[in-house]
């Protein structure tokens, strides 16, 4: 039935548009190329109501999304003016508090200002009046200083006056002291120089000799050195006990023939104290088979040595120091001896003196006055 429409179709279509103004197009199509056209039409049709439905809902959606973004600008505009409103009240407020903080560190600072001023005008009239008070502090102790120091003056004056006074009594004394040691020494037999003799072919008033510090300090050094050498010369007894051989020729107690005694003999008891008769150091202290048995030598200084024999024991050892009245051992018998006694002997420069002339001076005193 479709067929038979289909043929009676004409082979030849001829189609005619005309428009409103009178023009006319014409188009023939031919009947095997009408299903064709016609299903290319029916495709475009198809496809353009596809398109306008599409577009349609396209434009709909993009209304849509037109009024969303119409109201999310709206929201937009509105959060952005909340936001600023915001932040304009947020800056206002951080604004306010930080002119409040301003205001408050300016009131701090005008503060210590005023401290600070305040402080340095006391300062001012305490510096002020400290200067006005050291000044009449100044004054009077200038005032009272004056007077102290013409009193201190008086009394230096005074000093010195009662000073050289001291130093010329002293000076007399001492040089008497000194003469007498010279003299004493002499006598003993050490040589000392007492002063030099005056000079030939002069002459002249006498004048007296004031003694002044130099010349003090002179008869010092002199009257030192003097008791330093009485201090280190053997002067005193020994031991206790009467003499019973003196220094220089006798005969031997054993064997009776002359011989030469270099020393002197103290009768005592043994055990009897032995003592040093001046300063020194121990030289010798030990056992003497010639004949002296337990005996001590001291070394005194200026060429003077003691020698204590015949001991019983020895109380010191080589290189010990000794002073005047030490004990330096017991009296005893040892040794070529006929009884207890003590054979002292003083030896000067080497030699052996006799020591009676320096035990005729034992009981001296030779202390400087001051």
């Amino acid at each position: 039935m479709i067929i038979k429409g289909y043929s009676s179709i004409p082979e030849r279509l001829h189609l005619v548009v005309t428009g409103e103004t009178g023009k006319a197009l014409s188009f023939v199509i031919e009947r095997d190329r009408a299903a064709v056209i016609l299903a290319v039409l029916l495709f475009l049709m198809t496809a353009l109501t596809v398109g306008t439905w599409l577009g349609t809902r396209f434009f709909q959606e993009k209304r849509v999304l037109a009024v969303k973004a119409v109201s999310q600008e709206r929201e937009l505009k509105s959060f952005h003016s909340d936001f600023e409103g915001q932040l304009q009240q947020e800056l206002a407020i951080r604004e306010r508090n930080w002119q409040e903080q301003a205001a408050a560190y300016q009131t701090q600072i005008n503060s210590l200002q005023q401290e600070k001023k305040a402080t340095a005008q006391h300062f001012s009239a305490e510096q002020e009046r400290l200067i006005c008070r050291y000044e009449e502090e100044l004054s009077t102790i200038s005032t009272a200083g004056s007077a102290k120091t013409a009193h201190l003056l008086a009394e230096l004056e005074q000093a010195q006056q009662d000073k050289q006074e001291l130093i010329e009594k002293t000076a007399g004394r001492l040089d008497e002291r000194s003469r007498m040691i010279e003299t004493m020494m002499s006598q003993i037999g050490v040589d000392v120089k007492v002063s030099k003799k005056p000079n030939s072919n002069s002459g002249g008033p006498f004048v007296a000799v004031t003694f002044d510090e130099r010349s003090s300090e002179r008869l010092l050094n002199r009257s030192d050195r003097y008791i330093k050498a009485i201090q280190q010369m053997p002067l005193g007894l020994p031991a206790r006990g009467r003499i019973t051989s003196g220094f220089g020729r006798r005969s031997d107690p054993f064997n009776g023939l002359l011989a030469f005694h270099a020393g002197i003999d103290f009768k005592g008891g043994i055990g009897d104290n032995v003592t040093a008769t001046a300063e020194g150091v121990v030289k010798e202290a030990g056992w003497d088979q010639g004949g002296f048995g337990n005996y001590v030598v001291v070394r005194h200084g200026n060429g003077y040595e003691t020698l204590f024999a015949h001991l019983s024991k020895t109380l010191v050892s080589t290189g010990d120091a000794v002073s005047r009245g030490d004990a330096v051992g017991l009296l005893g018998n040892s040794g070529r001896s006929t009884g207890p006694h003590l054979h002292y002997e003083v030896h000067y420069k080497g030699k052996a003196v006799d020591p009676e002339k320096y035990l005729s001076v034992a009981d001296l005193s030779f202390i400087v006055p001051m």
